[in-house]
């Protein structure tokens, strides 16, 4: 390792050979054997609170936090290289390609060993056997598939992103008022079809409600959407913009807000990948919720009894219920009104 250094004994021998004190002084001096003192300063044995206060004694100029320090910075170093050399044994290939490393550290310098550390932090297990259970209770996936690895890795990377994308919560408390009376103002930052824009503007207003909003780009065959969690005690939605367009972005992103509002938790145990199979009753309110939101249901229904769908018809209904075209067309694609390619100039992407 760069960082390299020698056990605090042969610091200490240093101390006490430049003030002309020898092993057998000390250990008159200090009621310590000679040969456990020898120990010590051979890196044989650790340093005790108890012979550092023993060492400031004789050695009245360096207090005894200052041998303290050393030695755990010392402890830190062997065990670093102790998991060092345990991540070398793994098949680091194998857990690179599972855990998606060229996707995380592209064009990076660091070895596979340095990566394998990094990734372990970043989804904040200490051993990959233990990655599920990275995947946190108090979720909800808004997802048809994909891998639990893929989305482990994601949630990490959306966590390390919390409070550099969301500066303006400060120490602001959830309010489930608040953020029920901010919803008409919502609906209206949703029809900025400039998609990173209006979701910046969504992030300060939920900030203000105490709510973490977070995008980060998808991870391959992680194929979730949305994320509903607790971070530092205030509700986090997480969003992939897996689809790239203003209609997916902001229906995952009231999807989420749904699951806020009716079925938030923090105190939920630990949810796995499997399990989350019998929360579709929550998703199917979410996304009644999330059609609501934007449209008047029944005035989608005779909307969409008419037929003729045109350009200008989208534009019209739209604009009588205050929303993005391309919301209007997501949802007319989504069910099965007209082809997933009709009318897709009408989507703004990300």
């Amino acid at each position: 390792m760069s960082d390299f250094i020698v056990a605090p004994g042969e610091i200490i021998k240093e101390y006490l050979d430049a003030r002309g004190l020898t092993q057998k002084e000390v250990s008159k001096r200090t009621g310590v054997s000679e040969r456990h003192l020898s120990q010590l300063l051979n890196g044989k044995t650790r340093l005790t609170e108890d012979m550092a206060l023993k060492l400031e004694k004789v050695m009245p100029d360096v207090p005894a936090s200052f041998w303290l320090n050393y030695e755990v910075k010392y402890q830190e170093y062997l065990a670093r290289e102790r998991e060092e050399a345990h991540l070398e044994e793994l098949d680091l290939k194998e857990i690179a390609k599972r855990f998606h490393f060229k996707e995380v550290f592209p064009r990076t310098s660091m070895s596979l060993v340095e990566q394998a550390a990094a990734m372990l932090k970043i989804l904040g297990v200490s051993d990959f056997d233990r990655y599920m259970t990275a995947i946190p209770g108090g979720m909800e996936f808004m997802q048809d598939g994909g891998n639990s690895e893929a989305v482990a890795v994601w949630l990490g990377l959306c966590k390390e992103e919390i409070e550099t994308q969301n500066k303006d919560l400060s120490d602001t408390q959830y309010s489930r008022e608040l953020l029920e009376s901010s919803l008409d103002r919502l609906k209206k930052i949703a029809l900025n079809p400039d998609v990173n824009g209006s979701i910046k503007s969504a992030r300060k207003l939920l900030n203000r409600c105490g709510v973490y909003l977070v995008e980060h780009e998808a991870i391959s065959n992680a194929k979730v959407r949305g994320v509903l969690t607790t971070y530092l005690g205030h509700p986090a939605i997480f969003i992939s913009k897996r689809y790239k367009t203003h209609d997916h972005v902001w229906f995952t992103v009231v999807h989420e807000l749904a699951h806020l509002l009716f079925h938030y938790d923090p105190k939920q145990q630990i949810v796995s990948m499997e399990e989350l199979a019998s929360e579709e009753h929550k998703d199917e309110e979410a996304n009644a919720f999330a059609r609501r939101f934007f449209v008047d249901l029944d005035e989608y229904e005779s909307f969409v009894a008419a037929g003729h769908f045109t350009e200008g018809r989208i534009r019209e209904f739209s604009s009588s219920q205050r929303v993005d075209p391309g919301i209007t067309v997501g949802f007319l694609q989504h069910d099965g009104c007209i082809g997933f390619d009709a009318f897709s100039n009408l989507k703004s992407a990300c």
